[in-house]
């Protein structure tokens, strides 16, 4: 979208996008970040800035003079998390049980949230040899299965705003630079599914399908994980077929109940 487009936004949509930057920064922003972030005049920036703060929606570092969202924000943010959470939980948790007995290996249930998915259900595999893994962990966007599925099915526009140049190495099978990872994205969104092979821990094989809303927005991913010495081609076919079932009959349930939370799941 143009700046002069961008600056048709009324003041409410400009006082959003401020709280949205810092949502998806893990850092303190100062007022040159976000005007760059935003495409709003940093006089505007300050302007909404110094009211956010008045209202305890951010707070300034007396040190860094940046900013980063303050008490009242957590506050607020907190219920509403919660309640999308449990909300796409029970809408999905039999499915997700289901599909655990079927491939008889752990699914994981990831909700895009605010720029990173993030694991919040898990069905563990009853194999001796399992993998699982922390509810409510915030995971990375380049090597995780579940937030590569999501990210394969937006827009070029939205990716290059969020995907930086360079991206931290995990394993010898990480995907670190930009134009690799867009191009692995572009082979998923046409195959419909996204892989981890050992991109995230080493032995971890991980494959991922995402999860749409009403009007056919990726928000989530289900993703099945499992050690690596237990896939081979025709196995992999097995979980992609299934994968792409469950997620069907989960997106499949959002569209059609328009009164739930998960209505409002949808941030890309």
């Amino acid at each position: 979208m143009k700046v002069n487009q961008k600056e048709k936004r009324s003041a409410i949509e400009k006082t959003l996008e401020i709280l949205i930057a810092f949502a998806d920064s893990d850092r303190e922003l100062g007022t040159v970040e976000i005007s760059e972030l935003t495409y709003l005049h940093k006089a505007t920036v300050s302007r909404i800035l110094s009211t956010l703060l008045d209202y305890g929606m951010i707070y300034q570092n007396n040190e860094t003079k940046k900013y980063n969202l303050g008490p009242l924000s957590y506050r607020l943010g907190a219920s509403e998390i919660s309640q999308k959470i449990q909300s796409f939980v029970s809408l999905s948790k039999t499915h997700v049980d289901n599909l655990r007995d079927t491939l008889s290996e752990t699914i994981s249930l990831e909700l895009w949230m605010g720029n990173k998915t993030t694991a919040c259900y898990m069905a563990e595999s009853r194999r001796p040899l399992q993998v699982s893994m922390p509810l409510g962990n915030v995971l990375p966007l380049h090597a995780p299965a579940g937030a590569k599925a999501v990210l394969s099915f937006v827009n070029q526009d939205y990716l290059d705003r969020l995907l930086t140049e360079d991206f931290p190495q995990y394993t010898d099978n990480t995907i670190t630079t930009k134009t690799k990872l867009l191009a692995r994205l572009s082979e998923f969104n046409r195959q419909g599914y996204s892989i981890d092979d050992q991109e995230l821990h080493m032995g971890i094989y991980a494959i991922g399908v995402p999860i749409f809303d009403y009007i056919s927005k990726p928000v989530a991913a289900i993703s099945a994980i499992l050690p690596s010495a237990r896939i081979n081609a025709g196995r992999e076919a097995e979980i992609v077929a299934q994968l792409k079932r469950t997620s069907h009959i989960i997106s499949q349930k959002i569209k059609r109940d328009r009164t739930g939370f998960y209505y409002h799941l949808g941030a890309i």
